[in-house]
């Protein structure tokens, strides 16, 4: 999709202007199986393709329209369980052609557990390398304050 302008009489493409990335959780690249359903109801109305994943949102890719601001629940096929993982409640924050952001808004500690494990395995260091540090340590052994320490 791109926007167009005059100048002099001519049309001239201009690329879409850059997304800000406003994750709040670290994303991974996948390759994952997701249905669609709608809300509450389960109802299957399409299939897609999860293209990366954190514990709050995705990108997916489907033929399926997902108008902007709309309501949905997914199931995402992990490949070591036999059980999709259900996220109750997203909703779908940008759409570029094929391609739709995912928001969850609702999701069980169960499943939120098996989503951030399912994350967590496919991590490399490579994808960690520029982004904050994923915990702190706290150090006990001086008899002063305790100091953080982040782990690279």
């Amino acid at each position: 999709m791109t926007e167009r302008r005059q100048a002099n009489k001519r049309l001239i493409p201009q690329p879409p202007a850059q997304a800000t990335d406003r994750r709040e959780a670290q994303r991974t690249p996948v390759q994952i199986k997701v249905r669609i359903a709608t809300i509450n109801s389960f109802q299957h109305i399409g299939d897609g393709a999860v293209l990366d994943l954190s514990e709050s949102g995705c990108k997916i890719c489907s033929a399926l329209v997902l108008p902007m601001g709309s309501f949905w629940d997914l199931y995402l096929t992990i490949p070591e369980t036999s059980d999709p993982v259900l996220i109750l409640k997203v909703r779908v924050v940008w759409a570029v052609e094929n391609e739709y952001g995912i928001e969850f808004l609702l999701i069980t500690a169960r499943e939120r557990t098996r989503l951030r494990h399912f994350i967590w395995k496919r991590m490399n260091r490579s994808a960690l390398r520029d982004a904050p540090p994923l915990f702190t340590l706290v150090d006990h052994s001086s008899s002063r304050r305790p100091r953080l320490k982040s782990l690279p």
